[in-house]
């Protein structure tokens, strides 16, 4: 049975802390490592006019259309990397989800799994998030009924899986409960008025068809951080 007196200190706070760094990492560390991108790009430009003018013939070439090219260079770089820095936000996404999962399942195989299945090799069909919700219920503790569950696993679970997979079930659910992720931020006008059911979602790890923002990101990050705290209050209000 948990303790009400350590639950919160050695399971919320713990848990609700590596998320917050993890959170911190992407929008402190990863997504400002972007910001001279356009640098980097006119950088490339710049490597294209001196390249393409070691071979400049001037009788032969028009210098036009080695500028064009360069410019061109540079666009397919800005490009690229706004669609990488989107891959990555989309990938910090999937992995908050599996975060989640595995600090949940810690939380199972710690106290939710008898001596017995614990000892040696788990049995692999014990170690799934059904079966920690089955035993938290078995203890009067219904994880459905939490404000953030939904959003977990009704959305989150589902920006996993399409990260991973791209089109498939997750990915037709996904665009029924959450549209917008779908469609390019700078769409943000008429959102709700495309429709976005025959979308192809292929390669959302290059930064492509889905488009999870960071205002998106933090969503997902309060409710994983209240999963916690509900848990620690449904916990100690067993105990009581």
């Amino acid at each position: 049975m948990f303790n009400q007196y350590w639950f919160r200190r050695f399971y919320t706070t713990e848990f609700i802390q590596v998320v917050r760094y993890y959170a911190e990492s992407l929008r402190t560390k990863v997504v400002p490592s972007f910001d001279n991108v356009s640098d980097e790009a006119a950088l490339v430009e710049k490597e294209t006019v001196d390249r393409l003018g070691q071979h400049f013939d001037p009788d032969r070439d028009d210098p036009s259309d080695c500028y064009e090219t360069a410019h061109n260079a540079a666009v397919d770089f800005y490009v690229m990397a706004s669609r990488i820095r989107q891959g990555i936000i989309n990938m910090f996404a999937a992995g908050l989800y599996h975060l989640f999962e595995q600090q949940l399942l810690k939380l199972h195989r710690q106290e939710l799994l008898s001596i017995c299945e614990a000892q040696g090799p788990i049995d692999a069909d014990l170690l799934k998030l059904s079966v920690a919700k089955d035993r938290l219920s078995g203890k009067g503790i219904n994880i459905d009924g939490f404000s953030s569950w939904g959003r977990i696993h009704n959305e989150l679970r589902l920006v996993a899986n399409t990260v991973k997979h791209a089109d498939g079930r997750s990915c037709a659910d996904l665009k029924i409960v959450r549209p917008e992720f779908f469609i390019y931020p700078s769409s943000e006008r008429n959102k709700w008025e495309q429709d976005v059911s025959q979308y192809q979602v292929v390669q959302p790890l290059a930064g492509e068809d889905l488009f999870i923002t960071l205002e998106h990101f933090e969503e997902f990050v309060t409710a994983v951080k209240t999963f916690w705290e509900e848990l620690a209050d449904a916990v100690e209000a067993l105990e009581t």
